[in-house]
């Protein structure tokens, strides 16, 4: 079973073809975790992907998170954290950035050569945490909940849930804060 920090870096990825075939092949593992008693929304979410097409979700992840003209909800900490300092507002790259960047070098990463998302974007951010709750690096799982996911996941996810029109991008608006607080307790 992945965890539920890696299945969340998954279904915050774009979701290409490679990305939605992984998703396809671990349904049955996250609905049968025991990890988290979610099972109910990993159903929804599974049925709104299971009832949508590869273009339309794609189409809404582009409008949601990317662009062009106006982003609702651009996926970057920097631009979530909460009590960041003022000049930082509405800035990606902010100390979340530097921060979650740092904490990535401690535990031995770096973000792949030619990579395009920035240190603090919600699926990178998730995928650090994956790679370190399987290195039993407690003290930086701990950090990256604590000091980062659990400060912007709630307003983030509430503002995709806003935005959304898609059926998948608000179950997982719903899933996502909950099982934040559940690893972050």
């Amino acid at each position: 079973m992945s965890h539920p920090a890696e299945l969340l870096a998954h279904w915050w990825s774009r979701p290409a073809p490679e990305e939605r075939s992984w998703w396809a092949e671990t349904w049955d593992a996250a609905l049968e975790s025991d990890r988290l008693p979610t099972t109910s929304l990993v159903a929804d979410l599974r049925a709104a992907f299971d009832n949508s097409n590869e273009a339309e979700l794609l189409e809404e992840y582009e409008r949601l998170f990317v662009g062009p003209g106006r982003t609702p909800c651009p996926p970057y900490e920097s631009l979530w954290r909460d009590g960041r300092p003022r000049l930082e507002q509405g800035r990606v790259m902010g100390s979340a950035a530097a921060e979650a960047a740092a904490l990535y070098r401690r535990l031995g990463l770096r973000l792949r050569p030619g990579a395009h998302e920035l240190p603090d974007h919600i699926a990178i951010e998730w995928e650090a945490l994956a790679y370190a709750i399987e290195r039993n690096a407690d003290e930086h799982a701990t950090q990256l909940l604590r000091q980062h996911l659990a400060r912007w996941m709630a307003g983030f996810c509430a503002a995709v849930a806003n935005e959304t029109t898609h059926p998948f991008y608000r179950a997982l608006a719903q899933l996502t804060p909950t099982w934040t607080a559940a690893l972050a307790a």
